[in-house]
Formats: C-alpha cells, structure tokens, sequence
C-alpha cells in the first residue's frame, strides 16, 4: 500500500518543469569538451525519449562519468535509466551523487527526495524537501514534499501548514489543484481530528483514488465519527459501506477496528 501511496503522491511533481531539461535541450553542469561526449549525451537523452535502449544509454551515461566524475547532468540521467528500470537502490545513489555535484537544481531534488521516498528513507526525502524551500520558495514542491512525507513521518500539524502554502502558490500560478493534494489534505485532516473537513477533501476525489485502501480507511474513519457524534444514521452507515470495501484489514489500528464493532 506505501509504495502505492507514495507513488499517486508524488509521481505529479516529477512532471512539473522537467520537460524541457528531459528534452536535452540545456544541461546543468558543462558536457565535456569533445565531439563524442556531446553525441553520446544526445543519443542517450534520445533513447530515453523514446524509452527504447534504457540499458544502452544507461551505459552511455556511465561511460561520460568514466570520462568526467564532475558531470552531475550523467549521475542524474544514469540515476533516471535505473529508476525506469526499476533498479531503485541504484537511482538513489547516483541521484544523490547528481544533487552532490550541483546542490541547487529543483530537479535533481525533486527526483532524489521521490526515489528516497519511494524506499522508505523519508529522512532523506524530508531533507532535499527542505531545501526545496530554502533555495526555491516560489516554488510550491518543497511545501508539497513536507505534506505528504508528513503522512510517513508524523508531524501532522507542520503537514497541513505546508500543504495550505503549497495550495496557495499552486493557486496564484494557476495551477490545477490535483486529487493527489485532496488526498494528502484529506488523510492528514483525519489524524488531525478535523473529520468533516477531511470528508469534503476526500468527496472532492473520484476515479481509481477512490478505490485504494488508504481512502477507504481515512474516508470511513472520518464518516463514522462525524455520524456518531451527530447520530446520524445515514452516515454512520454510508461509513460501514465504505469499511466493508477496505480489501486488506490486517494493519488497521485499533482505534479504526473499534469504531466498527
């Protein structure tokens, strides 16, 4: 289920900014000076476009590293054919080795912090969030980024102030609010006891989020309290509807299985 969440959460940012810079078309440390450095470099961003030959250009990638150790744009491409290849560990470390080389690339952050979440290293993910803010405040990712780690993490409260920031410079850019940022709003909500605010994030969702466990489990929570505390039937039974929906119950706490007995 962690894996799931993770990737639903985070899987948008990685498409915000980056196309231009998965295009080829700039990189962020200097290509060695030579002819067949810059084609290889373009050959490999060619073959990721095309997502054909990922292990050919994973080793065009390794072999700009053999020839220059400081070309981070290599680590990062190396560190994103692993990660397509579904080589996890291996990304991490040669993202973490991009965002070595040059500390101050959204980008670099934005994947390292997502693969490091992705395995479960939020200690990490928490850090590279954080200067997110730092070094880009206008940007909504790094708030975003400390919300849903939050969810992992614990810190509740410093979850939602983040998540109201990120809403607000996703609004001032125009930016779409995505049922990612309703999920995220919606089950930290709930552990904050705020349960009719989560029930409307999460009736804002519709789709395949809908079907998902953690959904399911936060959504009925949050029903059954308000429903109790009012008692109100229709809730309370619209709650146990969506209870009875949750596939796997083998790691819902207590407090969750009580309110249902």
């Amino acid at each position: 289920m962690k894996h799931y969440i993770i990737f639903f959460l985070l899987i948008s940012q990685l498409s915000n900014s980056q196309s231009d810079y998965f295009n080829g078309n700039h990189t962020i440390c200097p290509i060695p000076n030579d002819n067949v450095s810059k084609e290889n470099f373009k050959l490999g961003i060619d073959c990721i476009k095309a997502n054909l030959y990922i292990g050919g250009a994973n080793k065009l990638f390794l072999d700009l590293i053999k020839k220059d150790s400081t070309f981070c744009d290599a680590y990062f491409f190396a560190g994103y054919t692993y990660q397509i290849s579904n080589m996890d560990k291996a990304a991490l470390t040669y993202y973490y080795i991009a965002d070595s080389l040059n500390n101050k690339n959204l980008i670099f952050k934005q994947n390292l912090a997502f693969m490091a979440s992705k395995m479960g290293t939020f200690k990490l993910a928490r850090k590279k969030y954080n200067e997110m803010k730092e070094f880009f405040p206008e940007s909504a990712e790094g708030f975003y980024g400390i919300a849903s780690t939050s969810i992992f993490i614990g810190d509740t409260k410093n979850g939602l102030e983040n998540l109201n920031i990120a809403i607000k410079k996703y609004n001032e850019k125009g930016i779409n609010i995505g049922d990612e940022i309703y999920f995220t709003q919606g089950i930290l909500l709930t552990r904050d006891e705020k349960y009719i605010e989560s029930i409307e994030a999460f009736e804002k969702l519709n789709g395949k989020i809908t079907k998902n466990d953690e959904f399911r489990m936060n959504y009925a929570f949050s029903l059954i309290k308000i429903g109790k505390s009012q008692n109100d039937e229709k809730l309370i039974k619209k709650a146990k509807k969506v209870f009875e929906k949750i596939e796997d119950k083998t790691n819902l706490s207590e407090v969750m299985l009580s309110e249902f007995k």
